[in-house]
């Protein structure tokens, strides 16, 4: 039986569906549309910079199946995948990088800083360097497998590491930058032994760009994101209770190891997936979830915002790209000048509290 919980100060509702129980805000409701529009506006701007400069209202009409033989060509066998990429990658970092900092309960705490994404990389890098050559038997597996295959043994590293009767949040974001330093020198090394054309095609990669996207690349990172909402919606009760502390959600009944190691794999797989569609797009799983905790006036971020606020930053940041800077500019350029500065602002809050 479906119940209904209101609760008046918080303006929250509990809504029960079988064995999810999602708890839900209307604010955050209204910031999630706010950004689920945004995000569509910036989308429909990305498709019409192309060659055709087409307004947002063309591209709409083409979308509906109005547009001549020419333009269906050029919107949905060019643009389209590209459009589409950005707003999934954008969505699959954002969630990510919520799901990490609630388990960790630290802001820090996103694939960027705990070494999975450059563990991605990893795997990736070595595809496009040497998948010719001694690691043939990896790229038969496919870009996304090995950059999946990288991230998941660097959170398997981590885990083990950071593990103390449960994971401490500071050691945790100490040892992912201990090994994110680890995996960047790797990556320099392998650069440093691949053949010229085969390091222009990494290092291209590495930056992040979504250009040259194809369904190919769209369709793996729709089942992962299908699969991770199911998992967020049924764990959305767990993960409120695990941002209280360990024995604050014991005491309330979590599993809270087993709801962790779930939460985190999920985490892991999102930003793995995403890495190999669009490479390591720099500082949206640390930010997006940041803006969006503030914006929903939340205490934690929440995945679903989060994932909409990545979105908003990755499709506006192709945006900018292609309307204002310098043509063949990379996303990633975009989304790492914008989190540097988001990184010392926030880095300076968490000091703030801790003085306090």
């Amino acid at each position: 039986m479906d119940l209904t919980k209101t609760v008046p100060r918080t303006r929250r509702r509990i809504l029960r569906v079988g064995p999810a129980q999602i708890v839900v805000n209307r604010w955050a409701i209204g910031v999630g549309a706010a950004l689920a529009a945004i995000a569509f506006v910036l989308f429909a701007v990305s498709i019409g910079t192309s060659s055709l400069s087409m307004t947002p209202i063309d591209v709409v009409r083409i979308l509906l199946g109005g547009g001549t033989k020419f333009e269906n060509v050029v919107v949905f066998d060019s643009q389209l995948p590209i459009g589409l990429l950005s707003l999934l990658v954008g969505f699959a970092l954002g969630m990510s990088g919520a799901l990490t900092q609630v388990i960790a309960r630290n802001p820090l705490a996103t694939a960027d800083m705990l070494g999975i994404t450059s563990g991605a990389s990893a795997g990736a890098v070595v595809v496009i360097t040497f998948g010719t050559t001694w690691a043939s038997w990896l790229a038969d597996l496919g870009l996304t497998t090995a950059a999946l295959l990288g991230g998941l043994l660097t959170a398997v590293a981590m885990y083990v590491l950071t593990w103390r009767r449960g994971i401490d949040p500071i050691r945790l974001v100490l040892v992912g930058v201990a090994m994110t330093a680890g995996l960047q020198a790797l990556i320099a090394f392998l650069l440093t032994r691949a053949e010229i054309t085969q390091v222009n095609t990494a290092q291209h990669w590495i930056v992040g760009s979504v250009s040259g996207a194809t369904w190919s690349n769209v369709w793996p990172l729709v089942g992962v994101l299908v699969v991770a909402l199911v998992v967020v919606a049924v764990n959305s009760r767990n993960l409120a209770a695990i941002s209280l502390g360990d024995e604050v959600s014991r005491g309330l009944g979590v599993r809270t190891n087993a709801t962790s190691g779930v939460v985190l794999l999920t985490a892991v797989v999102l930003a793995a997936v995403a890495v190999s569609a669009a490479g390591p797009i720099a500082f949206v799983a640390l930010l997006a979830p940041q803006v969006a905790m503030r914006l929903a006036r939340a205490q934690i971020p929440g995945p679903i915002t989060s994932g909409l606020m990545g979105a908003v930053l990755v499709i506006g940041g192709e945006v900018l790209c292609r309307a204002v800077l310098p043509g063949g500019l990379p996303v990633g350029v975009v989304t790492a000048g914008i989190g540097g500065f988001a990184l010392i602002y926030l880095m300076i809050q968490i000091n703030r509290k801790a003085s306090v």
